[in-house]
């Protein structure tokens, strides 16, 4: 029963680490909406450090899975996440195009967990499955969003991200009782 012990332990950093990450994306989020005069060029480069990041984070938790399958997807969504994210910090005028970009591609990766979650009947895989749903939704609202908000619009998204991530992984902890395949 060592390999489960380690497996429940990996599982818990990356569940922390994606809890650490929510709360930067709720900070920077509300940063960026309540300053919405910021330079358009700060904010995509403060945005595009946290995609990287992020799709760095992705990256970890594949290369750490250590047999944990909800987590095998996470290399192609990682590096989706890094190029996103590069772009972001050279691209200032299409900021708000990138979060939505970045949104659909974190949409997928929720959905991708929650179908995961369906084929070991946890009941948590629909609402898990909503929030990759509430992720794209918010992204095509981006899109629609006038240009000159963009950092605000930006803030929005990153709010809504972290918030809707926090949740998610609180419940994905609580509730997860068969993320090792």
């Amino acid at each position: 029963m060592k390999f489960l012990g380690e497996a429940k332990g990996i599982f818990n950093i990356i569940t922390f680490m994606e809890l650490g990450l929510s709360i930067i994306f709720i900070f920077f989020g509300y940063m960026f909406f309540a300053s919405g005069d910021m330079n358009k060029t700060l904010a995509s480069v403060l945005a595009g450090l946290l995609l990287i990041i992020n799709g760095a984070a992705s990256i970890y938790y594949h290369r750490k899975r250590n047999g944990i399958d909800l987590f095998n997807n996470n290399m192609f969504f990682g590096f989706l996440f890094i190029i996103i994210g590069a772009i972001t910090m050279v691209a200032s005028n299409i900021l708000i195009t990138l979060m939505g970009i970045y949104l659909i591609v974190g949409g997928l990766l929720k959905i991708n967990y929650g179908l995961f979650l369906k084929k070991f009947n946890e009941s948590s895989w629909f609402l898990i499955l909503v929030t990759g749903i509430l992720f794209i939704v918010l992204a095509i609202i981006t899109f629609f969003t006038d240009k000159e908000a963009s950092v605000s619009v930006c803030g929005i998204a990153f709010l809504g991200y972290g918030l809707i991530n926090l949740i998610s992984t609180i419940l994905l902890r609580r509730r997860s009782k068969y993320f090792i395949a």
